[in-house]
């Protein structure tokens, strides 16, 4: 089974068991989602979602001692009025977490997060107006919240350098850990190259196995979000750090696990977790100095960025990123062809040579 289907079975299971413990008519909802091909990950943000918003009526004035078990869908919304609703958006300001000290804190929630379940909500009253559960749609009373624009990070040429060269960098490291890092440097020199040769997803990545690598044609198939297959195509940067792990590390990792499929392996002899590799990468821009938040997510923009500025083809970009559209790149999504798959991975290459070989883009 690949690692996507395996994630999907998981997070299909826990969506499952939290749908079990809300109010039996809410069963007809998340079926409805799920025959639209809504993504297990999406449906299960939905029901924690919805749990939440049962929970908060639980505690409400009006539904203490309600047995939400044999409830209708008329039973319960069409009891909720427009303060309601409101009253319950103003506790999605905060989120409760516990601290290392085993004490609950508030947090402050993110816009986009508030606005996600407040989404759900409102796609859940839609639902249930539409097929005629329920007489009254509070759907329109729920504003979503202004989302403001990220600022982009983006790594530049310098920092590129500096995070591979920390990869390598083994001052300070003497008798175990010496040793011990050794044998991860080519791992985590070849995860770093992926990252900035390809702008695959790190999903993408940890789910990528043996048989998915091509060396010979040197690209890879990755299974996308969505579900789709890829093949991806690297230049020689890249194939020659995968090379000196496969030669050099990977053996190691694997122990006496012969079974295990997956490429990228952790010290317990198992595919690494999209967590480890997220941590490697922290710890490494650490290492380098780089006075910015560094995510798997922003080497895969520094890809993107790289790219555009050395071709200017949104629509190469696009789909080299595998975006379901242009408007999340700039405007349009379009399909290529090999061809022009096999000129992103040599043109990705410009972000790892040296100064005096970059093409300068052309005014």
């Amino acid at each position: 089974m690949k690692y996507q289907d395996e994630l999907y079975m998981k997070l299909e299971k826990q969506s499952n068991e939290i749908i079990a413990k809300l109010p039996g008519f809410a069963k007809k909802f998340f079926n409805h989602i799920k025959g639209q091909g809504m993504s297990p990950r999406t449906k299960l943000q939905y029901a924690y979602d919805m749990q939440r918003f049962f929970k908060f009526l639980e505690n409400s004035a009006g539904f203490k001692d309600t047995n939400f078990t044999s409830c209708t869908a008329a039973e319960v919304m069409d009891k909720l009025t427009v303060e309601d609703i409101q009253e319950y958006v103003d506790t999605l300001e905060y989120y409760t977490v516990v601290n290392s000290d085993g004490d609950e804190e508030q947090r402050l929630a993110s816009p986009s997060i508030k606005a996600r379940r407040i989404s759900s909500l409102r796609s859940f009253y839609k639902y249930y107006f539409k097929i005629g559960d329920i007489e009254n749609n509070l759907a329109d009373k729920m504003d979503l919240p202004k989302i403001p624009d990220k600022n982009i990070s983006v790594m530049d040429k310098g920092q590129v350098t500096r995070i591979l060269e920390a990869v390598k960098d083994t001052e300070g490291l003497s008798g175990l850990d010496l040793s011990r890092h050794e044998r991860l440097i080519s791992r985590d020199y070849a995860i770093m190259m992926l990252f900035f040769g390809t702008g695959i997803r790190v999903s993408e990545l940890v789910g990528v196995n043996l048989l998915d690598i091509d060396f010979f044609n040197a690209s890879l198939l990755v299974t996308r979000k969505g579900g789709d297959e890829d093949e991806v195509y690297f230049g020689q940067e890249v194939q020659d750090a995968l090379s000196d792990y496969m030669e050099n590390g990977r053996d190691w990792l694997l122990g006496k696990n012969a079974r295990e499929p997956a490429f990228f392996l952790s010290t317990q002899h198992k595919r690494i977790s999209v967590r480890s590799v997220e941590m490697l990468i922290k710890g490494y821009a650490q290492k380098a100095g780089i006075n910015m938040k560094v995510t798997p997510h922003a080497l895969r923009r520094t890809f993107g960025t790289n790219l555009y500025e050395q071709t200017g083809d949104i629509y190469l970009v696009a789909d080299s990123l595998h975006h379901s559209s242009v408007e999340t790149t700039k405007k349009h999504y379009a399909r290529m062809s090999k061809d022009h798959k096999r000129i992103a991975a040599k043109t990705s290459s410009t972000l790892l040579e040296p100064d005096e070989k970059r093409p300068r883009k052309k005014k």
